[in-house]
């Protein structure tokens, strides 16, 4: 059974959209940007070992930061629960 915590979910996301406001910048501090990238692959890697899953949780994750029409978690937890995570509070 493959698990991945609410918390680890939210830093994810929180981290993929700072990365783009940096980006967005005019001068994008390129420093901050790679930190926030290493922490993403850092709570990756907590969750799984393998890239491939690594980038199918990120990519759950990434593509509903964006989703004007619910402006919650529930969308990426849908994505990773398609994915076969069971989400689970706390941590």
């Amino acid at each position: 059974m493959k698990e991945i915590y609410m918390s680890q979910i939210k830093r994810i996301a929180i981290l993929c959209l700072e990365v783009f406001e940096e980006l967005d910048n005019v001068y994008p501090n390129m420093r901050t940007v790679k930190n926030k990238e290493r922490a993403i692959q850092n709570t990756l890697r907590k969750i799984t070992e393998n890239k491939k899953e690594q980038r199918k949780i990120y990519d759950a994750i990434e593509k509903e930061i964006f989703n004007y029409e619910d402006c919650t978690y529930k969308p990426m937890c849908n994505n990773l629960r398609k994915l076969g995570y069971t989400v689970l509070e706390g941590r």
